[in-house]
């Protein structure tokens, strides 16, 4: 498992270098995973996903104030 503070630092980059689609990516990423029998890979990948979900929607929430 990845620890918050990692997830939120890779969510960041990937949400800088390819937008919203960072987040279906992960989501993608991580069925993937999980259909492989990756279950650690694919919880890491779910943390991701979820901290660029956070990410994402805070910078709504902050242009729309």
């Amino acid at each position: 498992m990845l620890t918050e503070t990692t997830a939120e630092k890779l969510a960041g980059r990937m949400l800088a270098r390819t937008g919203i689609a960072a987040i279906w990516d992960a989501h993608v990423a991580a069925a993937a995973a999980y259909g492989l029998g990756k279950l650690d890979r694919a919880a890491s990948l779910m943390e991701i996903a979820e901290a660029a979900e956070r990410l994402w929607l805070g910078r709504a929430d902050a242009e729309a104030m």
